[in-house]
């Protein structure tokens, strides 16, 4: 799997070949290859695991996985005690309340700034597309997941632009979900621990992106009474099971 994902150059189409060999594999013996892949992974001297591995976590919250996977594999994965395999496979999150100044931000039109006209989504979905920094610095702070959407895909969006949408507080969970699932910018290391580190990021989401984080990141992550229990518990686990380069 490794050597086919590594021949595989094309992002969308590395996620969905484990998809579809996770489909009509074994499950048992995906687990074990997962748990394989996971230790392998986290020795910088094996980069092409890691890289492998980055594929695994996003084809298990792909939303082309079929439930009966899904479900085969989470439980193949506790009856092994993979406690960190089987938590891939949750797709379900805890709710994360929005608040009310924020959900007014999210209605049919807003201003980017305050004394501007407001906008409507339509305007705001087509500025996103835009290469004037001015503009794009100021639609950054849009909390629409349409408007993060289109503007992760905008080619004059930088890794720090991308990081300023994923650290942002308050967030809307959902324009967190979308930066998390992108194949390009989910992948950076400052952009996954931003995610990770935010107490808005979808649950099940911050424990996929965890999984492929730097020991020193997950130690910190472990400490951090901030963020929910399930979070913490995966990263000491992660940490406790193997030693991070």
């Amino acid at each position: 799997m490794v050597r086919r994902l590594k021949a595989l150059r094309d992002p969308q189409m590395r996620v969905r070949c484990p998809v579809e060999s996770l489909r009509d594999g074994d499950a048992e013996a995906w687990v074990e290859a997962l748990d394989e892949i996971l230790a392998r992974a986290r020795s910088e001297a094996r980069p092409d695991y890691l890289e492998a591995l980055e594929c695994l976590t996003h084809a298990a919250a792909d939303p082309a996985m079929p439930y009966e996977t899904r479900q085969r594999v989470y439980t193949a994965a506790v009856e092994r005690e993979r406690g960190a395999i089987a938590r891939l496979f949750l797709a379900a999150s805890p709710p994360v309340e929005i608040p009310p100044q924020l959900r007014r931000q999210l209605g049919p039109e807003r201003p980017l700034r305050p004394a501007d006209r407001p906008l409507t989504l339509g305007e705001r979905k087509a500025l996103a597309r835009t290469h004037r920094r001015d503009k794009l610095l100021l639609l950054l702070r849009d909390p629409h997941p349409d408007v993060v959407t289109i503007l992760l895909d905008n080619p004059h969006v930088t890794e720090a632009d991308v990081v300023r949408v994923a650290s942002a507080r308050p967030a809307v969970p959902a324009s967190l979900a979308i930066v998390a699932a992108h194949v390009r910018w989910s992948v950076r290391h400052p952009v996954k621990r931003a995610l990770v580190f935010n107490p808005a990021t979808p649950l099940a989401d911050a424990i996929r992106l965890a999984t492929t984080l730097r020991g020193a990141d997950l130690q910190e992550i472990a400490a951090e009474p901030s963020l929910p229990e399930p979070l913490r518990m995966h990263a000491r686990e992660l940490v406790t099971a193997r030693s991070f380069s």
